[in-house]
């Protein structure tokens, strides 16, 4: 994805962004949790995880850009497993035939793959990095946990924003054509990529002990509480979880 990993935060124009950013973050785990429950392999199944992913969507309303790069990432990564059709056996018992049930696995992985990651890109773009710190200090998510994961989503974005600087001025170089060149550039990128960010991680360091922050250090964050609309969202959320906790329950794994 082309996108910089903190523009790609809170990118969404969707009427989600009205609702509180723990409920945003709940009401897309639910969502997410449904694609990951139907079963993909029926035709119910299949429908649930393609209009909650596509429902949830157009909730959120992410960039064309960023769901073009889902897209595209998405079949990059899934679509190799259909390869692994012919290697599949199925059971010469069953009703279903052999190719049908060969298909029926990569099927479930490719569908299940794109709904979640689009889904989980999709919550993603609905939440600044406050926000998400605020979701993850009114859910219930142990603190260290909440801290650990603030940091990854923070020094993420801290890497990314190196790891462009550097690409940036190797082209610059004219380091980016040709075989060789570009494997001794990518042999010799952590003796220039490390350092810059081991400095980096360093100055952040001395200034958050200049100004006092240290292991009990607590930040006070405004935290806001569940209002009528956030009830409005979750309400059909849970209700598609339940909904395809039923169709996996009559329709098959």
């Amino acid at each position: 994805m082309r996108n910089a990993w903190h523009d790609l935060w809170g990118c969404a124009r969707g009427p989600v962004r009205l609702l509180a950013p723990h409920a945003r973050m709940t009401a897309g785990a639910m969502v997410f949790a449904a694609c990951m429950t139907a079963p993909p392999a029926t035709a119910p199944g299949a429908a649930v995880c393609v209009a909650g992913a596509v429902a949830w969507g157009i909730a959120c309303r992410p960039p064309g850009k960023v769901v073009r790069a889902v897209v595209l990432a998405g079949l990059a990564l899934f679509l190799p497993y259909f390869l692994l059709a012919p290697l599949i056996h199925g059971d010469p018992s069953a009703a279903t035939p052999g190719r049908v049930q060969a298909l029926a696995v990569p099927w479930s992985v490719f569908l299940r793959g794109m709904a979640g990651m689009f889904v989980s890109i999709a919550t993603v773009t609905t939440l600044t990095a406050a926000d998400l710190h605020e979701a993850l200090v009114r859910l219930p998510v142990p603190r260290m946990v909440s801290a650990i994961l603030v940091q990854v989503v923070h020094q993420t974005g801290v890497l990314v924003h190196e790891t462009r600087q550097v690409a940036s001025a190797m082209a610059v170089r004219g380091a980016s054509t040709g075989g060789r060149t570009t494997w001794r550039v990518l042999s010799s990128l952590p003796r220039v990529w490390l350092p810059r960010v081991l400095r980096r991680a360093e100055r952040v360091g001395a200034a958050m002990d200049l100004r006092g922050y240290g292991p009990d250090a607590v930040v006070a964050i405004r935290v806001r509480a569940l209002r009528p609309v956030d009830g409005l969202a979750l309400a059909p959320a849970g209700a598609w979880l339940a909904f395809a906790s039923a169709v996996r329950w009559w329709g098959g794994p």
